[in-house]
C-alpha cells in the first residue's frame, strides 16, 4: 500500500500523460519543420519519425490481452504505454509498484496520437 507521502498512479497519471504528449508534438512538429527529419532538443538528429520512435520507444506489437495495438514506451516503475484499439479508441496507461491508472484519449491528444498512428506506426498486411 502506497504511504500518504507517495503519489497514486491515478494522482501522477495526467502529468505522466501531459509529457509523453508533449515530445510526440514536438517531435511531430520537428519533421513538418526539417523536411521529415526530427531534431531533439538536444539537437540530436533522426531521418525520420520511424527512426525516431525507434529510438523513443521501447516495443510496438500487438497486446493480445486489450486486443489492440501497444506502443510501449517504459517498463518497470514506473511503466507507461499507449493502447491503440480497432475501433478508434485510444487510451494511455500508467502503472507503477501494484498501482496503476488510465486516460481515454480525448480532443487534440487524440488528434494528434490518431495522426501518428497513422502516419509512423499503422501499416497495412
Amino acid at each position: 500500500m502506497k504511504s500518504k507521502r507517495e503519489k497514486r498512479c491515478e494522482d501522477r497519471i495526467d502529468e505522466e500523460l501531459r509529457g509523453r504528449i508533449e515530445d510526440f508534438s514536438q517531435a511531430m512538429k520537428s519533421a513538418d519543420h526539417n523536411d521529415g527529419k526530427v531534431i531533439n532538443e538536444d539537437g540530436y538528429s533522426y531521418e525520420d519519425m520511424v527512426e525516431w520512435i525507434n529510438a523513443y520507444a521501447l516495443s510496438f506489437g500487438d497486446d493480445p490481452t486489450f486486443r489492440a495495438k501497444r506502443l510501449e514506451l517504459s517498463w518497470g516503475g514506473p511503466q507507461d504505454y499507449f493502447l491503440f484499439y480497432d475501433d478508434g479508441d485510444i487510451e494511455y496507461h500508467f502503472l507503477d509498484w501494484f498501482d496503476g491508472a488510465k486516460r481515454r484519449l480525448e480532443g487534440a491528444d487524440y488528434e494528434m496520437m490518431r495522426e501518428f498512428y497513422d502516419t509512423t506506426l499503422y501499416f497495412e498486411e
